[in-house]
């Protein structure tokens, strides 16, 4: 068998290549929408999909492309993927963002070396505006007390200062007095 690698195959050959048994044209075909599917990435936050699993999402939605494409009908593969991949998506963001789906116990880990990556959002930053911003947030953090941390990490998970109260045990006025010497060591940044 000839090595695809070497020579340049359209998409409708790599399909039918892969319906007849060579896995080798699936994974050309993969490589070659890899950048669309990093794309799609960035441009749409996921909650709980990381990388490697958005990456094993375009798996699944390619082989469900291919099976389902049809060459005939004028349009093309490509497209076709890129709307799929797209429609996957909004799925994955409409179950996470549906209110009867999300877990009220999920909480961050404020003793990990990652905690600032999973309370805020690097894709609307630039690299240097990204690494300052963790700087700062790390130093904030370093600087706030154990019940400050959980404070803030509960109201940024979406509590109201009452609810934060609540699930603490603690008077309201200390939740506040907390926020506000938060607010005060953020602003002193």
């Amino acid at each position: 068998m000839e090595d695809i690698s070497t020579r340049y195959i359209s998409d409708n050959e790599l399909i039918q290549n892969f319906k007849n048994g060579d896995s080798n044209s699936f994974t050309v075909l993969y490589n070659r929408y890899l950048p669309l599917v990093y794309k799609i990435k960035r441009k749409y936050y996921f909650q709980d999909v990381d990388s490697d699993d958005w990456k094993q999402e375009a798996w699944i939605v390619i082989l469900k492309t291919i099976r389902h494409f049809d060459g005939n009908r004028g349009v093309a593969f490509g497209y076709y993927f890129k709307r799929n991949l797209r429609n996957r998506a909004f799925d994955i963001i409409r179950h996470e963002n549906a209110s009867k789906r999300i877990r009220a116990d999920k909480k961050v880990n404020i003793d990990s070396e990652d905690c600032e990556n999973s309370l805020m959002d690097s894709s609307n930053h630039m690299p240097d505006e990204w690494a300052i911003c963790c700087e700062k947030f790390k130093r904030f953090f370093a600087s706030c007390s154990p019940r400050e941390k959980r404070i803030f990490v509960l109201i940024h998970q979406g509590k109201n200062p009452q609810e934060v109260a609540d699930i603490l045990h603690c008077h309201y006025r200390n939740v506040t007095g907390a926020l506000d010497r938060c607010r005060k060591k953020l602003n002193s940044l």
